[in-house]
């Protein structure tokens, strides 16, 4: 995930993911698609309210909305996507506690592996280079 626009666009769908309300609808639309009204019956939240969150999932295209007369029924673009996030969500991960020690210690040899793997590019520049002046000659 190098491209800073990709980074951009990774940030803004986990924002859009950052609210109780905003889960509470994504998690809804899995069952399958809901007007704002059914979702008012189901969430403590006012409509307008609903319908704002439903526009931050939309910027983050993660829902979109079909038109039954005046009513606007919601449902996931992206439902593989939001199921699995949701998931993962779930999951009761333990926490990893680390000491000091610990950390110092994976500090050096991430250091140490960085130095070798830079000494085996010089090695192999060096290689290339010798090999090179010797088509040269």
């Amino acid at each position: 995930m190098a491209d800073s626009r990709q980074q951009k666009a990774t940030a803004e769908l986990l924002k859009a993911f950052s609210h109780p309300t905003r889960l509470s609808i994504l998690q809804e639309l899995l069952a399958g698609p809901r007007c704002v009204t059914d979702m008012e019956e189901i969430l403590p939240a006012r409509q307008a309210n609903i319908s704002q969150h439903l526009a931050v999932l939309r910027h983050a295209r993660l829902v979109d909305y079909a038109q039954d007369g005046v009513l606007k029924c919601y449902y996931l673009c992206r439902p593989k996507l939001v199921k699995d996030l949701l998931t993962l969500m779930g999951r009761d991960e333990p926490m990893v506690i680390r000491t000091a020690k610990e950390i110092k210690a994976e500090k050096k040899r991430l250091a140490d592996m960085s130095e070798s793997s830079r000494s085996i590019e010089i090695s192999a520049a060096v290689t290339s280079g010798v090999k090179r002046r010797s088509r040269v000659r």
